[in-house]
Order: structure tokens, then C-alpha cells, then sequence
């Protein structure tokens, strides 16, 4: 991802919910689209550019097929958005697997099928929410290290990597420290396992790399700015670190009353990939850079990406 000093709050369980959900009423965009007169549906993502670009999508292809949509981009974080669909504010918005899991205090079984699953089985038991086909699209964490760093210790994988975490320091935002400790079952070490595990800002995990004061660090997979400072992610050659994987979330009553929101939007599950998002994400932070608004961005790099995809 290019950017994501917000991470912590786009996909876990924060603390925080301050803001009475009387206000999502009034806030977000005012309803946009096509004139259609199919229905209205409430359309809302997480404050990440990444949900933001999907929940666009989303936006779009319900559009084109006749619908008006309500807009509520960044609404909020992972809690905040739950708690804004299940109290009927929104219809839907893009989750991820794993953060599903935890809202469900369900721990992951490593194996994305399972978990997809488990989240689909619990929302609707639990929350009438349906989850509509997911993305193979995997915004979730990894190890990074330089390329002079990956040279020297001779590794490229976590397996390589495992033998000799004890001589060596990890730098890893809050929310990557229980996903490092998860790596016991798999690779048999977790962040006590480390000579040193310094917990700070994400960003400045790459810089305590680079200048010799960790040796790895906790990334995220769909972040494109990593090949970019000239790092590279340790394989997970045995599937230590559970998938996040993309889908619509839609509430049962809303489904039921528009059935054909899942024939729209599934086509677009498999066309959303790791390496799409980043992509994606890359071209909205380009325009943005040229003094394009991020909004404005995000609309512009959909639209073409469905476009190319023959989807709109």
C-alpha cells in the first residue's frame, strides 16, 4: 500500500468509538448516481485508500446497473463501520476476512477457504450480514528487509529467517506484534524469540532497517512503496500469517430486497489482486501528487480500472 499511517485503525479492533452513530445520517457524500430508479443503497468504507478504491467500485457497478448510491467513503474504522452496518446506517461496505474473524473472536485456521467460511456462517448467524464472494487480494502482513540485509543474512524466506531471529532485531508497528507472535505455531519463534523487538511507527520500521538498527521489519503486503525503498518481503513459505481477502458485505435485508447486488458486484472478486491494489493505490497517490483531490483520484483510477477490466 503507498500509504497507511492508518492501518492500525482500518483493520483492527480499535479502542475507539467516539462518535454517535445518530451522525452517520448526515455524514459522507450526498447520494450520487445515475437516476436510476432501482433503489437507493448506502455504500461505506474504512478510512484506508484501499477500501475507499473497492467501496468505489462498488459504487460504480451498482450505479451502471441502475441503482442510486449514498455514499459514506472513510467513515471510520474497523469498529466504527461494524457497528454503522449492523445499526442499519449503511447496506454495505468492503471487509476483510480476518478482521471479520475478530469481530467474531474467532481465530484464524491459516487456511483462507476456512476462513472465509467461518466469517460467512458467523455474520449471518450472528449479524444478518451476508458476505458476498471474496478477492484474492491480500491486504495483510508480512517481514520485510533491504536487499542488502536480505544478502547478508542470506535469506529470503521466513523459514531461512527463523534459525537466527535470536541475534537479530525486529521493528513492527503495534498491530504487527500479536501476527508476529502467531508465527509460533508455524515457524517456532514470536517476538520474544528476537534479540530485540522495538515497537514503533510504521514507517519508521523501514528506517530502523536501513540504518542498521533492526534487521526486519513488519510490513504490509499491499504496500507498493516497499520495492520502492529497495526492500523486499520474506517469503511466507508455510502460511504463517492468516489472509485478509476483500468482500461485500451486505446486510440480509437489503440483499433480499435487491438480490441482484450479488450477480454486480461478484465479477469483481477475481479481478482484484495484491498486486492490482498496489498498483491502484499507486496511480491515486500519482494523481494526488499532482494536486488532483484524493477523492477525485479515487474515482478517476476505479473507473479506468473497471473499464479495462470490461466491467463498466
Amino acid at each position: 500500500m503507498t500509504t497507511r499511517p492508518y492501518s492500525l485503525q482500518a483493520k483492527l479492533f480499535a479502542l475507539c468509538l467516539f462518535i454517535p452513530l445518530l451522525i452517520l445520517a448526515s455524514c459522507g457524500s450526498s447520494p450520487t448516481g445515475s437516476g436510476g430508479s432501482k433503489g437507493t443503497i448506502t455504500v461505506g468504507s474504512k478510512l484506508d485508500r484501499e477500501s475507499q478504491l473497492i467501496a468505489k467500485m462498488y459504487t460504480l457497478l451498482l450505479q451502471k446497473a441502475g441503482y442510486t448510491v449514498n455514499e459514506k467513503p472513510a467513515l471510520g474504522n474497523s469498529v466504527f463501520i461494524l457497528n454503522a452496518i449492523k445499526s442499519n446506517a449503511i447496506d454495505l461496505y468492503p471487509e476483510f476476512t480476518t478482521t471479520g474473524l475478530n469481530a467474531l473472536n474467532i481465530p484464524s485456521s491459516y487456511d483462507p477457504q476456512k476462513d472465509y467460511q467461518a466469517v460467512k456462517d458467523g455474520f449471518n448467524k450472528q449479524f444478518k450480514i451476508t458476505w458476498l464472494d471474496p478477492a484474492p487480494l491480500n491486504d495483510g502482513y508480512a517481514i520485510c528487509t533491504s536487499k542488502d540485509e536480505s544478502q547478508r543474512l542470506g535469506i529470503t524466506t521466513i523459514s531461512q529467517l527463523a534459525p537466527q531471529v535470536a541475534n537479530l532485531t525486529l521493528a513492527s508497528p503495534s498491530d504487527g506484534v500479536a501476527f508476529i507472535d502467531g508465527l509460533k505455531k508455524t515457524y517456532n519463534f514470536d517476538t520474544k524469540s528476537f534479540k530485540q523487538t522495538q515497537t514503533i511507527d510504521y514507517a519508521l520500521g523501514f528506517t530502523a532497517v536501513s540504518s542498521g538498527k533492526a534487521q526486519v521489519n513488519v510490513c504490509y503486503t499491499t504496500d507498493g512503496t516497499v520495492a520502492q525503498k529497495n526492500f523486499i518481503f520474506l517469503q511466507d513459505d508455510k502460511n504463517g500469517f492468516p489472509a485478509f481477502n476483500p468482500a461485500p458485505i451486505v446486510r440480509n435485508e437489503v440483499l433480499a430486497k435487491y438480490p441482484d447486488i450479488a450477480t454486480i458486484l461478484n465479477p469483481l472478486a477475481p479481478k482484484l489482486t495484491t498486486d492490482v491494489s498496489i498498483q491502484l493505490q499507486k496511480e491515486v497517490a500519482d494523481k494526488n501528487s499532482t494536486g488532483m483531490p484524493v477523492s477525485q483520484a479515487i474515482t478517476q483510477v476505479a473507473t479506468n480500472f473497471l473499464k479495462s477490466q470490461g466491467l463498466y
